[in-house]
Order: structure tokens, then sequence, then C-alpha cells
């Protein structure tokens, strides 16, 4: 192999990623910290939570937040019953929460650390958060709306079906690490919405239920949207990482000032001309802004338990907080709901209980920091350690360009975590190279360039698998040495290559076309399938068009011969990245 081998460049793009530790304060902190490589010092202090059902701080949140997040529904319910104009109750909401935010930001930097001060130039500022302010105000017009035509157990059933759209996202935005099992969920949560809209919403006004089913995909959006475009700048609030999960008042410190002038300029063109103010006076414009004053604290109290209750425990606490919504609903507004909608609503806290039941065992916070963890490898300990065979899995982040939608519809189309896949080639010398199947064609890379051209940068998580051969190996050869050494005249043969997608193969199985045939075209999955089917691993019937990236991950079953194995993901750390790409799906699985 020769550098000349070495011309292709991968299609790939760019995130950047947090970490930290949460507790009452310093969850809704975005502080400084100072980088770090594998090996070198770490200036910075990481102690995992208390495992278990949470302390008693935890059971104090939580009984704070259940009935405060109930007064909120109920108080703002009443306003729009009192004074119908959602334009007004959204702009008295934004309001507060921006007031309220910022003077924490800037008096006791609760939301912020430091100065306070946003060290980014002011254009890439609003770049960022723009996009999240238009989310925020979006979202919660629409369910004012919303609120203002559903019966209030109603609005709060659907609400509770949140799952659904977050389970999509986190596939989308690549935040999903089991994204099989969230198919599963998917489909339950998918189900207790049909039964809630069978039973209950079917006597409701449509426009009602579409502008709540609305504002929850909006709201599932802007939190992976925040996840993204805050933790990509390693904060808002300077150059060196976010040390911390973001917290929602945190994102809603920097998204609220821009949707306040939206609503505001929205409110002016629309709704302030028409506004009965005597029916205003009436009630009172205080009560427009305590009803901000409430939405503010039950986002606080929500935020205090999402960042410190055990995964599951935040699912038992939303399932209390609608569970006071609907019975309040019920027996004292006396508003009427189908078994059906009992039935859909218990399947979706069950679903919602056993998601986050399954991911606990991978948040982070329970885990020690990358660098001590087994499951972690620094990406200068890949070339001693990876053999021919083994293969290595990429993420890409979301981005709004053709290729980043490519990636995401590959994701959400297979319901993988991984878009690509590549097949690892080491050579007698030592030298370690990627077989992958790239927008450009099929190429052989060495692995040092992945680094040093910063192409892993445009990746959210890259994992290895290594290979464990049949004591035989390839053809009766001991260890495989003929299999493996052999895959070279593969390399070469295949490099080139046009990359296309088959269809026919993908769908159907079909399609025998052999590996040395000049026309033959790969996917990136494709190509590693006909480099196993070479190597023997793989029948040599088999169609390798009808492999996606997904297949190669844990829990799938390859068909390898007897004797031949693929080990469990090891993430790849890239020493100057911030390890915590987890942590920011972590942000997202606390926030619904």
């Amino acid at each position: 192999m020769s550098d000349e081998d070495n011309d292709n460049e991968p299609l790939i793009r760019k995130a950047e990623v947090l970490s930290g530790k949460p507790n009452l304060k310093e969850s809704l902190k975005i502080p400084h910290v100072v980088g770090s490589d594998f090996g070198g010092e770490h200036k910075y202090r990481y102690s995992p939570p208390e495992r278990g059902c949470g302390g008693l701080n935890t059971w104090v949140s939580i009984a704070v937040a259940v009935p405060c997040s109930a007064a909120a529904t109920f108080y703002n319910k009443w306003l729009l019953h009192d004074v119908p104009y959602p334009l007004l109750a959204t702009l008295g909401q934004l309001f507060v929460l921006t007031v309220s935010t910022q003077v924490a930001r800037h008096t006791t930097g609760l939301f912020t650390s430091g100065d306070g001060a946003s060290r980014m130039t002011w254009g890439r500022y609003v770049f960022r958060t723009a996009p999240i302010s238009v989310l925020l105000a979006t979202q919660m017009l629409m369910s004012n709306f919303a609120l203002g035509r559903l019966p209030v157990t109603l609005f709060r059933m659907l609400a509770s079906t949140q799952l659904l759209w977050f389970a999509l996202g986190m596939i989308l935005f690549g935040f999903e690490p089991k994204a099989r099992s969230s198919a599963v969920h998917f489909v339950a949560s998918t189900f207790a919405l049909i039964l809630i809209c069978i039973s209950t919403a079917r006597n409701s006004e449509a426009t009602g239920v579409i502008e709540q089913l609305c504002s929850s995909a909006l709201f599932s959006l802007q939190i992976l949207l925040s996840a993204t475009n805050m933790t990509e700048e390693r904060a808002l609030e300077g150059s060196n990482g976010i040390a911390r999960p973001l917290s929602m008042p945190a994102a809603v410190c920097h998204a609220a000032p821009g949707a306040l002038i939206m609503v505001l300029i929205l409110w002016i063109s629309s709704e302030a001309g028409k506004t009965n103010w005597d029916q205003v006076y009436e009630v009172g414009l205080p009560a427009v802004f305590f009803n901000g004053f409430l939405c503010f604290a039950s986002m606080l109290c929500d935020s205090v338990v999402q960042s410190s209750a055990p995964l599951p425990l935040i699912s038992i606490a939303n399932a209390a907080s609608d569970s006071v919504v609907v019975l309040g609903g019920t027996l004292v507004l006396n508003e009427k709901i189908g078994w059906g909608s009992v039935v859909g609503l218990v399947v979706a806290w069950a679903t919602s209980l056993l998601y986050r039941r399954a991911r606990e065992d991978t948040d982070p916070q329970a885990q020690s920091p990358a660098w001590q963890r087994r499951d972690w490898v620094s990406q200068d300990r890949v070339s001693s350690m990876v053999e021919t065979g083994d293969l290595i899995l990429f993420t890409s982040t979301p981005s709004l360009t053709a290729k980043g939608i490519g990636s995401a519809g590959v994701r959400i189309a297979t319901f993988s975590s991984y878009d690509h896949v590549a097949l690892v080639l080491k050579t007698q010398e030592g030298e370690v190279f990627l077989i992958e199947a790239l927008a450009e064609g099929a190429s052989v890379n060495e692995w040092h360039y992945f680094q040093e051209q910063g192409w892993h940068e445009d990746y959210s998580r890259v994992v290895l698998r290594r290979l464990t051969w049949p004591a035989g190996g390839r053809n009766g050869a001991a260890g495989g040495t003929v299999g493996r050494g052999t895959l070279s005249q593969f390399a070469d043969g295949v490099k080139g290559r046009r990359y296309a997608l088959d269809l026919c193969g993908l769908l159907f199985g079909t399609g025998w076309r052999n590996w040395e045939d000049p026309e033959r075209t790969f996917s990136c999955s494709e190509i590693v399938a006909e480099g196993y089917k070479f190597l023997g691993l793989l029948p040599s019937k088999t169609c390798a068009a009808r492999f996606v990236p997904g297949d190669f991950a844990e829990g799938r079953q390859l068909g390898l011969p007897q004797g031949a194995s693929l080990g469990s993901e090891v993430k790849i750390y890239f020493p100057g990245r911030w390890d915590g790409f987890e942590q920011a799906a972590e942000f997202v699985m606390r926030s619904f």
C-alpha cells in the first residue's frame, strides 16, 4: 500500500460534545473546563452520583415538582378560558422566562459560569440559538392554542405520548445507543396515542389535537437541537468545553430572548388590535405574568428532578404529575375520559419507564469517566490492537445538507444507531487501512489519516468491533493467517469502484455479481459484507447488498461460522475531543 492509495476522503460531518455530573445548582450551570487527552492531566472533577432510587433530596424535589407542574397546567387553562388570547399568554410566559433566567444568569451565575459573557462571535451565537428560539416560540404557542381548545385531561394525556417523537428524534440525531429497541417503544407509544385518540380525542376539536401533537413534536425537536447546537460549541460561555449536562433552564436562558421578540411581533401584528382589554383588566394583567412565573417554577422544578433522579424515577415522576392533572380534570372539572384513554395512558407510562430503564445501564453519569472505562479506547491505541477483519462503525451527526439528511434517513429507515461501516485491513508491516465505500467511490484509507485530516470531528460516535477467528482460519490456515493476509487482494480489486445502493438486493436479496466484476458498485455495508464473503466469514451465495450498517452492530446476528464472532462495541476516543457525546444524549433522555 502506498500513499497514493489514500486519495479519497470520506464525506463526513462535524459535532462536538459535553460531559459532567448534575446537582441542584450545578446542574443548571454551564461551567468552563480545561480539555485533556488520554493519559494526561485531567483538570476537572468527576464524582458519579449514587445509584439506586435517589436520595432524600430527589424525593423532595419530586414532591415539589409534581404539584407545581399540575398547578401550572390548571392555572394556564383557567387563564386561557377567562382571557382567550393564546399569544398574550405566551408573551407573558416568555417575558417572565426571559427576565428570570437572565437575572439569575447575570447575578447568581445559576445558569452560567465566569463572567457570563458570550465569548463566541455574535453571528455564531445567533446561528446556534436562533433555531432553538424559533422552536421554543412555536412550541409554546401551539401548546397554548391546544390547551385553549382541549379538555385539560386530554391535553395532558396526549403530552404523555411524547416518547413517540423522542424515539424517532434520538435516532434521527444520532443520539440513540439502542436503536433497535427504540422500534418497540415507538410502536408502543403509537399504540397508546391511537387508543387515546379513539377513546377521548374523537369527541374533541380536531384542530386542538393536531396542535398538541405538533407541540409535542416541536418540543422534542427543540430538546434535540439544544443538545446538538449548544453542546457542539463547547458551551456558549467559553472555548474549553461543557463540564456538565445541559439543563432546560440553561437552554431557555439563551433561547427565550429570541422567542420573546418573535412572539411580540406576532402579537402586535395579529392579536393586539383584537384584544378586549376590559376583559384582560377584569382578570388582571398580573395574572398573565403570574402564569409565566408558574411556567418558570415548573420548568425549574422539573429540571432539578431530571438532573438528580435515576432515569426510571423521572418516568415515575412524570406519571405522577400526569395522574394529578387527569384526576383533577376528571373530579374537579367533570371532564370525561374513556377507558381506552386510561389504557393508553398506562401504556404510555409503562413504555416511558421501560425505555429509560433499558438505558439506565448506559447512563454516562452512572459510569466512570471515559479514560477509566473498558468500553473506551484511545485512538492512538487502535493501530496496535486491531487486526484484519475488525469493523469500525460510525454515527454521523445531523446536518441540513443532502448528505446529512441521507445519513439520518439511513438510521431512521433501518432503526440503527449507525449509518456507515468500514472494514479493517492490517498489513504485515503493521499499517492499518480502512476499506470503505464513500460517495466518491470505494477507497482504502490509512487509519492515521483519520485524525490527522480531522475526519473524526465529523462523526459523533465511532466504535470498534474486534473479530475473533475460528481456530483453523480460512482454508485451514492456523489463526486465519491466509484469510487475513489475502484481504489486500480484495482491497486492491475494489478500490475506485463507484458508490451505488442496490435497492433490489437490499429489498429482495437478489443480485449475485462477483466482486471482481469491474461494473460492480458498492455501498458501505455491501463492501464490508463482500469482504467477509472473501474471507469466508459469510456464505459465498449471500447477497451482500442486503446488509445495512446496523447489521454489523452489537446485538445483530450475522451468521458467522462456528468459532468466529464479533466482540462488544468499544468506543474510540480521539484526543483533543471532549468525550461527552453520551452526556448530550443523556440530556435528551432526561428532558421529556
